[in-house]
C-alpha cells in the first residue's frame, strides 16, 4: 500500500497540528527527540524502533514528516531510507543519526532524503529543520520548483555520466548544488544559504563538500572562481 500526504497538503495552510513518525530504537535517543519536539504544540511525535513497525504505522495513518534513524534492527545505513521510498509518496523524510559523515549525508540527500541531522542537534536546528523540509516539498509540489528532493537531479546526472563518460565536473553538478554554487559565488554564508534554500546548516555543508568533491578543490573560493570560468555564475 502506498501512503501520500495529499489529504495533509490540501489542508495544510489550515492544519494547526503535524503528525510526525520517529523510526529509532534507541530508548535514550528517543526520550531526547521527544524533549525537543514537545515543546511545540504543533507537532504530535509518534515512534516505532524497527522498519516494519513504520511500515505498519505508515499503512494505518497519514504522516507530514518522517525522521529515519540509519542504524535500525531490521535496516542498516542507507537501506532503511531506500526501501522507505517504496511506502511512501511526497512524505519528507529527514534523516536524524549519530553518524557525522559528509558521504553519507551526500548519498542520502542523493536518495531522496529532504535533510541530513547529526543527533545531537538542538531542538531549534531540528524543528527548523522539520518545517523546512514540510514547507520545501509543499513549494515543490505547487511551483515545480527546484525546491525538491535530489531524486531526480541523481537520475538526471546518472543518465549524463552513462551518456558520456567524459562529462565535465560542471556538469555533474545537481540542480540544488548549483543553487548553493551560486549563493556562494553571491557571498552568502552557510546560515544565509540554509534560509534562501529551506535547508539545514548541516545540509548546506555536504552540499558544498560534494561541490569541491566534483571540482577537485580544497575551499570554496577556488570553486567559485572555477565557476566563475565557466560561466556558472
Amino acid at each position: 500500500m502506498f501512503v501520500t500526504n495529499q489529504d495533509a497538503k490540501e489542508d495544510h495552510g489550515k492544519k494547526t497540528q503535524f503528525n510526525l513518525l520517529l523510526i529509532e530504537d534507541n530508548p535514550t535517543d528517543t526520550l531526547i527527540v521527544r524533549s525537543h519536539i514537545q515543546q511545540f504544540a504543533d507537532f504530535i511525535l509518534h515512534s516505532v524502533a524497527t522498519l516494519s513497525e513504520a511500515v505498519e504505522s505508515l499503512n494505518s495513518r497519514s504522516f507530514d514528516l518522517i525522521l529515519l534513524d540509519l542504524n535500525l534492527p531490521d535496516a542498516a545505513g542507507l537501506e532503511g531510507l531506500i526501501k522507505l521510498q517504496h511506502y511512501v509518496q511526497k512524505v519528507p523524510i529527514v534523516v536524524l543519526t549519530g553518524v557525522d559523515s559528509a558521504e553519507l549525508g551526500i548519498m542520502a540527500l542523493q536518495r531522496g532524503a529532504q535533510d541530513y541531522l547529526i543527533k545531537d542537534t538542538d531542538s531549534h536546528r531540528l524543528v527548523k529543520a522539520i518545517r523546512y523540509a514540510i514547507e520545501r516539498i509543499l513549494a515543490h509540489d505547487s511551483e515545480s520548483s527546484m525546491l525538491g528532493q535530489l531524486d531526480l537531479d541523481t537520475i538526471e546526472t546518472n543518465a549524463v555520466i552513462k551518456n558520456n563518460p567524459n562529462t565535465s565536473p560542471y556538469e555533474l553538478l545537481t540542480r540544488r548544488e548549483l543553487q548553493v554554487l551560486k549563493l556562494l559565488g553571491n557571498g552568502c554564508n552557510n546560515q544565509e544559504i540554509a534560509e534562501r534554500l529551506l535547508i539545514s546548516m548541516n545540509t548546506v555543508k555536504t552540499h558544498v563538500a560534494s561541490i569541491l568533491h566534483k571540482f577537485s578543490v580544497t575551499d570554496r573560493s577556488k570553486a567559485i572562481i572555477q565557476a566563475q570560468r565557466q560561466g556558472l555564475i
